[in-house]
């Protein structure tokens, strides 16, 4: 279910979009990528609600360098340590 919303704008900030659809489009914009970075909606999901395609949308967040893994450096590592044990356990039975 959509809602809608009324606010008030600062002229300051209005007067940068040339019409209240694209104050409208940078709105939603902006609460997607803030969901997605959340973990709240998908890459997929925000895709779909920017009426965009998946690959667009990785590059809708490369163009604002955002990364599109929500993972600490902490857990990447885990999952790189673990990945490269279990090849490293790939390689020794595949040899033996």
């Amino acid at each position: 279910m959509a809602i809608k919303i009324d606010i008030e704008l600062p002229e300051l900030i209005s007067r940068n979009y040339e019409n209240l659809a694209e104050i409208k489009r940078a709105m939603v914009e902006n609460i997607v990528i803030r969901e997605y970075q959340k973990g709240n909606i998908s890459i997929r999901e925000s895709a779909k609600i920017l009426g965009l395609t998946y690959e667009e949308f990785m590059t809708f967040l490369g163009e604002r360098g955002i990364s599109f893994i929500n993972a600490s450096v902490e857990e990447q590592q885990e999952d790189y340590d673990r990945l490269k044990s279990y090849f490293e356990a790939q390689e020794q039975s595949f040899c033996h």
